[in-house]
């Protein structure tokens, strides 16, 4: 051995190689999958959410002359069904209201709202429902549910203040 040569040492590599290209296909297939397979619920879909005026639009005694039902070119708010859906303890349902009437109960809604609908004299065709930040989301949808079984698909949402509260429960 000579004293002027040194052996080089061999640098054992300890990174482990990782075949990224077959992880970045099984990716892509699984969007693609996703993708083609994913079919929005009807209630996904169905409701133009457009924002009308969060305020009162008609009084429900009020009557309307077959003229003014028949034009298109009412205002937003006269055209408006304004319902008011209060929280109960533990979220549920409290007390509804269908502009200043109160309603007892899903099934008394659902009939007074059918009543209201097809009268050819009023002109409602969107609805503004405000709700109480307290009420479970389960209950509004139940709400939303009787409207889009109806036909009025055009809902917008507020929430209630103090001022909409009204009476206590």
């Amino acid at each position: 051995m000579s004293l002027g040569k040194k052996k080089k040492k061999q640098k054992r590599s300890s990174d482990v190689d990782i075949p990224i290209t077959p992880m970045l296909d099984m990716a892509f297939q699984l969007l693609t999958f996703f993708i083609l397979t994913y079919t929005p619920s009807p209630q996904e879909t169905s409701f133009a959410m457009n924002l009308v005026p969060a305020q009162a639009a008609t009084k429900l005694d009020a009557q309307m002359s077959s003229d003014a039902a028949s034009n298109a070119d009412l205002p937003a708010s006269l055209r408006t069904l304004d319902t008011g859906l209060r929280a109960a303890e533990g979220g549920r349902l409290g007390r509804i209201s269908l502009g200043e009437n109160a309603i007892d109960g899903m099934a008394a809604f659902e009939k007074e709202l059918t009543s209201i609908l097809s009268d050819k004299d009023l002109a409602f065709d969107q609805a503004l429902i405000r709700v109480d930040p307290r009420l479970h989301f389960s209950e509004v949808m139940k709400v939303i549910d009787i409207y889009a079984k109806l036909k009025i698909t055009k809902i917008s949402f507020s929430e209630m203040t103090g001022a909409d509260e009204g009476s206590p429960q």
